[in-house]
């Protein structure tokens, strides 16, 4: 890879019918590495869609998350702490769920 070294790379499918779910998840081999893959893939256009990219996180820990950021747009408290990016909703989005087990970093594709 151009990001860097991948460890492992899982593409999340459907239990029942084994149809793509729209998204997957890369493990790169340095923390440097799959933060360079956020930074240059997020957003980038494959097929004519926009792609989302982000460090993988526990589906609790996103969704209080994108909690805060609604409140936040609202008018009320919470948001992003200092330091931490905005994050991109594009047609590849999907809900997010840790990748328990891997080795590496893993990044939300």
């Amino acid at each position: 890879s151009t990001m860097g070294t991948i460890t492992s790379a899982r593409v999340m499918r459907d239990l029942k019918s084994g149809v793509s779910r729209g998204f997957g998840f890369v493990c790169y081999s340095t923390p440097e590495d799959a933060t360079r893959a956020v930074n240059e893939m997020n957003g980038k256009l494959i097929a004519g869609k926009p792609i989302f990219v982000a460090l993988a996180q526990r589906r609790d820990v996103r969704r209080a998350q994108l909690e805060a950021q609604h409140n936040q747009a609202r008018g009320g408290a919470g948001g992003n702490p200092p330091g931490q990016p905005g994050m991109m909703r594009g047609p590849m989005a999907g809900p997010m769920g840790g990748y328990p087990g891997a080795a590496g970093v893993p990044v939300y594709m």
